[in-house]
Order: C-alpha cells, then sequence, then structure tokens
C-alpha cells in the first residue's frame, strides 16, 4: 500500500488545470476560497468541510471555476500501454491465435479468482461450471495437441490446466464452494477496506495542509466594498496609508477578521428577521485574497482554523464538521463496518486535531479494525494453505506478521508458503529471521532457515543452522536429512 491511493468510484474530485493561470480572473471570495482547497485528492465532501459550506454550495463554486477553466473534474486514470507486436514463436505447431490465447491466461491466471478462471458468473449453475470446465480442458490441456511440438506452451498449458482444474474442484462440490466463497467474499471486503483506508489517510493529509494556508487566507481576506468595479474581482488588498501608530480597537477597523464576522452576524441576523437580501448573483460578500505575509505555523494554523470554522458554523446555522465526522463514526460501528468508522474519525481529526474524543475513538476503533482484519487474514492465509495457494499464503501471512510483530508463527508461515510457492528466498531468508527474533529456541524455524540455505546454495549458513538446530534437537530426522543433503 505504498502507491497512493485510487480514489474510490463514487468520489467527485476537482483538480486544477495544468498551465491555468488563475490572475486577473474575476473570482468572488467563496470560489476563491474553495481553489485554494483544490488539489486533486480532496472531494467534494472534504472541500465542503475545509470551507464550512454545504455540499452544493461547493459544487457550484466548482462548477463556476470550471466554467473559467481553471478547474476540471479528475477522470479514472487509465494505463496507457503502447500496442507491441504480437509475438509469434517459430518451431511450435499451434496458430499465432492460440499463443496469444496461452500467453494471456498465463500471465493473467493468478489474478483471477476462480469464476473468472473459469468464465462463469458467480452464481452460475454446476451444470455451467462443469460445462466451462470441459471447454477450457480442451484449449488447455496439453494432450488435446498429442503429437505436435509445442515448445515453450507446453509448460504453460500445464500450470494454466492445473489452475483451471483447481477452480473447478473447489466449485464443482457444495461444501467447497461454500468455503470459497466464504473466502473471495473476505477477500473483496478486505481489498476494499485496506483502499478505504489508504484513501482517507492520503485525504486526511491534503486536508490538514488545506487547512494550514486556510487561517492565513480568513485573516487577510477583506471584504470588497460596493465600488464600479466589475463586481466579484478577485483582487490583493492594497497596503494601508498614514502613518498613526494609535492603537484602535480591532472591531472597529475595517478589513479585520472581527469586522468581517461583524458583518456576517449582521446580515444573517437581518436575514432571519426577513430585512435582509441576498445580492443577485446568490455569492457571499466578496473577498480579496492575497498571498500570506507570513507562515503560520502548523500547529497554530490548525488551532485558528478550528475556532474560526467552530464560529462559522454557528454563525451560518451548520454542525461542527469535525462532530458530524464523529456521529458518522458511529452510525459505521454500529452497523459493524469498522473501517468506514475509522475513515470517519481519521478525517474528524483533520478538523479538529485537538478533540481528545476523536483522538480516542480513532485509537478504539482502530485497535478493533486491526484485530479484525488479522483474524481475516489469518483465515485466509489457511485457506490458501490448505489449497496450496502458496502465493497468496506468502502475501497474507505477511499482512499477519505486519500486524503483529510479536507473534512469531506469521512471518514463520511467511516464509514457508515463499519456500513452498519458490518465491524470493531472500525474503523467505528474512522472514524466518523475523520469526527467531521473537522467538529463539524454535526448531522448526531453525530447520525452515537450514532448508532456504540449501535451496539457495548457503551451504555453509545452513551447517550452522542446522548445529543450532541440533542443539535444541540432535536426533530430529530432518536435521539428520539435510545433513546428508549437505554432505555432512
Amino acid at each position: 500500500m505504498g502507491d497512493a491511493a485510487q480514489p474510490l468510484p463514487e468520489e467527485k474530485i476537482p483538480q486544477l488545470v495544468e498551465d491555468a493561470d488563475a490572475s486577473g480572473q474575476d473570482i468572488g471570495g467563496q470560489d476563491a476560497f474553495v481553489y485554494s482547497c483544490i488539489d486533486g485528492i480532496l472531494n467534494v465532501d472534504d472541500i465542503a468541510d475545509v470551507t464550512v459550506l454545504s455540499a452544493e454550495e461547493t459544487i457550484a463554486s466548482i462548477e463556476r471555476l470550471i466554467a473559467l477553466g481553471l478547474v476540471e473534474w479528475t477522470r479514472p486514470k487509465v494505463s496507457i500501454v503502447p500496442p507491441r507486436a504480437p509475438e509469434v514463436a517459430t518451431g511450435v505447431e499451434i496458430g499465432e491465435e492460440l499463443q496469444a490465447r496461452i500467453r494471456d491466461m498465463f500471465h493473467r491466471a493468478d489474478r483471477l479468482n476462480h469464476y473468472d478462471l473459469l468464465g462463469v458468473a458467480i452464481d452460475a449453475e454446476r451444470s455451467e461450471i462443469r460445462k466451462a470446465y470441459f471447454e477450457l480442458s480442451k484449449v488447455f490441456h496439453p494432450d488435446a495437441y498429442y503429437g505436435k511440438r509445442l515448445g515453450p506452451f507446453k509448460a504453460q498449458m500445464e500450470v494454466i490446466f492445473r489452475k483451471v482444474t483447481d477452480a473447478y474442484e473447489a466449485l464443482g462440490r457444495p461444501k467447497k464452494r461454500e468455503a470459497y466463497d466464504r473466502y473471495l467474499r473476505q477477500s473483496m471486503m478486505v481489498s476494499q477496506a485496506e483502499q478505504q483506508i489508504d484513501r482517507a489517510e492520503e485525504r486526511a493529509k491534503a486536508m490538514e495542509k488545506a487547512l494550514t494556508r486556510a487561517p492565513v487566507a480568513e485573516r487577510q481576506a477583506q471584504p470588497v466594498e460596493p465600488s464600479g468595479e466589475t463586481p466579484g474581482k478577485w483582487r490583493p488588498t492594497e497596503a494601508p496609508t498614514g502613518t498613526s501608530t494609535t492603537k484602535k480597537t480591532p472591531s472597529m477597523i475595517p478589513g479585520t477578521p472581527e469586522h468581517a464576522r461583524m458583518l456576517r452576524k449582521r446580515e444573517l441576523l437581518e436575514r432571519r428577521l426577513g430585512r435582509g437580501k441576498r445580492p443577485a448573483s446568490g455569492s457571499p460578500p466578496v473577498r480579496s485574497i492575497p498571498a500570506p505575509e507570513s507562515r503560520v505555523g502548523h500547529k497554530t494554523a490548525l488551532r485558528d482554523l478550528t475556532r474560526s470554522l467552530k464560529q462559522t458554523a454557528t454563525l451560518t446555522g451548520g454542525v461542527d464538521r469535525a462532530r458530524s465526522h464523529l456521529e458518522n463514526a458511529r452510525v459505521f460501528e454500529a452497523e459493524g463496518d469498522l473501517a468506514a468508522a475509522a475513515n470517519a474519525l481519521r478525517m474528524g481529526i483533520a478538523l479538529d486535531s485537538a478533540s481528545r474524543e476523536l483522538h480516542e475513538q480513532y485509537e478504539r476503533v482502530n485497535s478493533l479494525l486491526r484485530v479484525q482484519l488479522i483474524d481475516i487474514h489469518r483465515e485466509q492465509a489457511r485457506y490458501e494453505e490448505d489449497n496450496n495457494m502458496w502465493s497468496a499464503a506468502s502475501i497474507s501471512w505477511a499482512k499477519v506478521a505486519d500486524a503483529a510483530p510479536d507473534d512469531p508463527v506469521a512471518p514463520r508461515r511467511a516464509a514457508k508458503a515463499l519456500l513452498s510457492a519458490g518465491g524470493d528466498l531472500r525474503k523467505a531468508r528474512d522472514f524466518a529471521l523475523r520469526s527467531l527474533e521473537v522467538k529463539p529456541d524454535a526448531l522448526e524455524t531453525r530447520l525452515l532457515l537450514a532448508r532456504i540455505y540449501v535451496d539457495a546454495g548457503m551451504e555453509h549458513s545452513a551447517a550452522k543452522e542446522l548445529d543450532e538446530a541440533a542443539k535444541l534437537d540432535p536426533k530430529h530426522e530432518m536435521v539428520k536429512n539435510l545433513r546428508r543433503q549437505l554432505g555432512g
């Protein structure tokens, strides 16, 4: 999960148009604030949280910025692979089309679930599964081409046919299919949860960055009084003139945040009493947003903004956005969706980093989620081991090992799965050593490490591990067998 997480399908995410110039554009204060939050990561709801606008108002601002050519909606990333000339093997007696099909299936088989591998729906009848299996057997069983030269395709077809057969055996019997369906559901659930966790962390970090910029804009933004100028002009604030050093009451100085908030309160009060009228454009008072004159500390900015957001939310009759995330988290947890609950709390913390309640709830829910995911990964790994899915088992055990560093069993089984899969022996060795760090007197792990060294051709290291294993059990059969294998 090291790469940046991809946006979830239902998200609406704006991004800046590359090389677009906002200077000189007629942009209202609300739109300018929204524009400052757009980074291609935050979605509409996130930007609404930062700006304390409704989702509808946020979308309206974004659409106005789109009309100015400054912003666009993100589109799903599609990897563009340049077309390659088809590889055609010579010296074989099968056609180009079949060669391409074998090669494609061979490279995709490990990523396909049993249903996709057989080309049937997840609710397919047993007769459909059987029919699909025999159709594929005619294509990929090497015996179907008896007497023909298959070259390197024979080995690939054997691998494909074995995987197709495993899929048929898992789905062809009710109890086995029930077990596989449970495994598949869990795999999809875990994959989705991990994607959501990565995405929420990405959004939260982006939101925290946006919040450090927002207080500067809030403090420096000044109301633009009606004049003959083009309405909605986004222009820099002019420097104050005069040399007087007399200290004035902050709330009485035009252009200060206190003065701006006073004007907003007055406007809201008049609106509630029925005396106020919205501007024809429907936009809030226009503000000029100059570049920050000084840097604001991260913690100070977050604290100031949290206070500002709460005040603004009170003025506008809205709710505390961080509190809203907390309430959503409670609903998600009650529904059993711990991943969504943890993500909601993480977003709440991004908005109100000083909230002890949010931090405590996040730690509690995240702890429950880790336990849940570890349990699922263990169950997944055991299923994969039982069904000789060694590559998948190595990944599942590795996730358990990473989440439970004090567990000696998970890294040992990850090492064993890698060895059984013919995988990376260096990684297998590292997992075995991690297991020994937790439990140095584990005979099974010592023997496993010796086997890894034997397969890697590191005979001296293997002999040393066998000596350590012999101290634990000198009469163990595997100690004797591996020593004979080493010629000692």
